[in-house]
């Protein structure tokens, strides 16, 4: 199969971009190409599929496409179930260890998140499948799991970054900050100015996005090895104090504003929208799946999160469909996931949805214009999302230490954060 090399670049960490951006629009002739199936589905009827996820990312507009066209080209049902997030991986352990019912399909995240889930034992084995030469660079590097293939990515491909509003940059003649330097110094000039220079959404402990730097630091393999293998930990990476204390300035000079504790993820919109807040840490796409404004306002630059000093952008975390192997209904699962896997039905469901595409065959999807304004920014400064897939026990709940950090006065020191941070992360790896 050709997707041993392919996923041998992956596995050697190689990071490319050829699947995070670039100009898509739509190719007319490349869309001729597709007008029919072009792998074998559709054989099995009279089944009905049961497909978990996290609440609500079932909702996205590709997925509930795809869910209704399958329905409709095979007759069959698909019964989706929607578990709240902070329920989902209990949910999950709990029908591996046999006490409730498995699901015959599994979307989540792959890499060290599902390394709880027993990959190995419950999870097909699709690296042999007729669509992974499909995929791209970056949605191997997100489909791997102890050298095999364990689910198909079909999700939107973003850019992360720092969101920010074109208009405030340019009524007070502020320039993209090359160095965390002059981020600081934006920061200070858009407070001065009556701005809040960034909205961070607090009480929803995951965006943080800590692991943006830390994409920076684990690129040094020993940093990986040494953090998986036990040598190393978060307290004895100095490069992480920086993180830490960064969060803490942040916060102490007033850039997060007054209320970043109580701030969450229903207030992004509205920030965003508000001018009250010059920029938020986030990705591409969530401009044109969540915001209500007006998209074209905002630009994308990197993420200044103490290191690295140029900052950094972030590739894309993809959903998987991760099939049960000991499903009952195991045939039909796979005809699912080849389904969704064939350009003929991809292209349909992703058509004009703003995204890089996941697959090479990927046509009908199109690059978010912050993407391409940014393009040339993105290549020199893009790394794969590595932390969040490669860390073992890696979670980023475990920012609420930074949270309680930034609230401690002197009562605390980053070194300490760093070290009940590292507490959490082993604590998880013993469960697992």
């Amino acid at each position: 199969m050709k997707i041993k090399k392919t996923v041998l670049a992956a596995l050697c960490s190689a990071i490319v971009l050829s699947g995070c951006g670039g100009d898509q629009q739509t190719d007319t002739k490349a869309e001729a190409a597709f007008d029919k199936p072009q792998y074998e589905w559709g054989d099995i009827s009279g089944e009905k599929l049961v497909i978990w996820g996290i609440y609500p990312e079932m909702e996205r507009t590709y997925l509930t496409k795809a869910f209704d066209r399958y329905r409709e080209f095979t007759g069959n049902e698909l019964e989706i179930v929607q578990i709240p997030k902070e329920e989902f991986e209990q949910q999950v352990l709990s029908s591996v260890a046999g006490e409730i019912e498995k699901p015959d399909i599994l979307l989540s995240y792959g890499g060290t998140n599902v390394e709880a889930f027993h990959p190995d034992e419950n999870f097909y084995d699709f690296t042999d499948a007729v669509w992974v030469d499909d995929l791209t660079d970056t949605s191997i590097n997100q489909t791997v799991y102890n050298g095999r293939v364990i689910g198909l990515p079909h999700w939107e491909a973003s850019v992360s970054g720092t969101l920010y509003n074109k208009e405030i940059f340019e009524k007070y003649h502020l320039d993209i900050p090359e160095t965390q330097e002059e981020f600081m110094q934006v920061c200070e000039t858009l407070l001065q100015r009556g701005i809040t220079p960034l909205y961070l959404p607090g009480k929803e402990i995951s965006m943080l996005l800590y692991q943006f730097p830390m994409d920076y630091l684990v690129e040094d393999a020993d940093v990986l090895n040494g953090l998986n293998e036990g040598s190393l930990g978060y307290d004895s990476l100095p490069q992480m104090k920086e993180v830490a204390e960064w969060y803490k300035t942040m916060a102490e000079k007033g850039y997060f504003g007054e209320t970043y504790r109580s701030d969450d993820w229903g207030g992004m919109d509205e920030a965003m929208n508000s001018g009250k807040y010059a920029m938020m840490l986030c990705w591409d796409t969530w401009l044109y799946t969540d915001f209500t404004g007006d998209a074209s306002g905002f630009g994308i630059m990197p993420a200044f999160v103490g290191v690295p000093e140029e900052g950094t952008f972030e590739g894309p975390n993809l959903g998987l469909f991760i099939v049960n192997k000991n499903s009952e209904r195991l045939d039909a699962a796979l005809d699912f996931i080849t389904f969704l896997a064939d350009p003929y039905n991809y292209n349909a469901v992703f058509e004009g949805i703003y995204t890089a595409p996941v697959f090479k065959n990927q046509v009908a999807s199109i690059s978010t214009p912050q993407y391409l304004e940014a393009e040339r920014l993105i290549e020199r400064h893009y790394r794969d999302s590595t932390a969040w897939l490669r860390i073992r026990g890696f979670s980023q709940m475990d920012a609420s230490c930074i949270l309680e950090y930034m609230d401690a006065g002197e009562q605390e020191t980053a070194e300490e954060c760093l070290e009940n941070m590292e507490a959490l992360r082993q604590e998880r790896l013993k469960c697992k």
